[in-house]
């Protein structure tokens, strides 16, 4: 059985990786600045994903899989500078 690769579906499972590759940026980076700014850039993608893929719900889950990883690098990044 054949799948299609759409667009939606690809800049969704984009945002996916994303978000999860910034996650583990931060837990191993010394410079929590950067874990923030990739955190960051990682929302800002996964926000545009989760527009683009609006219209099918499994691209939106994949895209806020997305956005709560990129969340997540934002966060460790912040404990990390105030802790």
């Amino acid at each position: 059985m054949q799948h299609s690769t759409t667009l939606t579906k690809t800049t969704c499972i984009a945002a996916l990786v994303i978000g999860v590759l910034s996650a583990a940026f931060a837990f191993t980076t010394k410079t929590p600045a950067y874990a923030v700014t990739a955190g960051a850039v990682a929302t800002l993608i996964g926000l545009v994903s989760l527009y683009i893929g609006r219209k099918n719900i499994d691209d939106m889950q994949l895209a806020a899989a997305g956005i709560f990883m990129a969340v997540v690098s934002c966060l460790v990044g912040l404990w990390q500078i105030y802790n």
